[in-house]
């Protein structure tokens, strides 16, 4: 079931020109394959901090590149929420299977100039997270060595 999102940043008319940077980048050339965008929209020092993706445009271009023959439903995501502070921009998008937020630094130029992403498996349906179960708790206390 498709909830309709009051953030959605395809409806929004007050986004920054880095959150339509992004916006269109993550649209057209990460998850819809056009290449030719990395020159005009990322810097060429571009530093990347997921692990198994290379430095530079040359890095982003060739897992681009590849990534629709790896991960089925690449092209199939949805953005959820975006913000922007400063020379920050942050994006909350939802994919078949995980949840990830992608927050960039733009340069003086208007350029993504800097990568951190953060991945999540998309919960079951019906998860509630609001309603603890033995299993959280117990990675939760595992995750910081709480004792009972």
């Amino acid at each position: 079931m498709t909830y309709p999102n009051p953030y959605d940043p395809y409806k929004r008319t007050d986004l920054s020109d880095n959150e339509r940077t992004l916006l269109t980048f993550m649209r057209d050339c990460m998850h819809g394959g056009d290449l030719s965008l990395i020159n005009d929209m990322v810097a060429e020092d571009y530093i990347q901090h997921t692990p198994g993706i290379g430095q530079g445009r040359a890095g982003l271009h060739a897992y681009i590149s590849q990534i629709g023959h790896r991960r089925p439903g690449w092209r199939d995501w949805r953005p959820i929420q975006l913000f922007a502070s400063g020379d920050f921009v942050i994006l909350h998008k939802l994919l078949p299977k995980v949840v990830i937020a992608d927050f960039m630094r733009f340069n003086a130029d208007g350029l993504m100039a800097e990568h951190w992403d953060v991945v999540q498996p998309l919960p079951e349906p019906g998860y509630d997270p609001m309603k603890p179960s033995s299993e959280n708790l117990d990675r939760f206390r595992a995750l910081f060595a709480i004792a009972d």
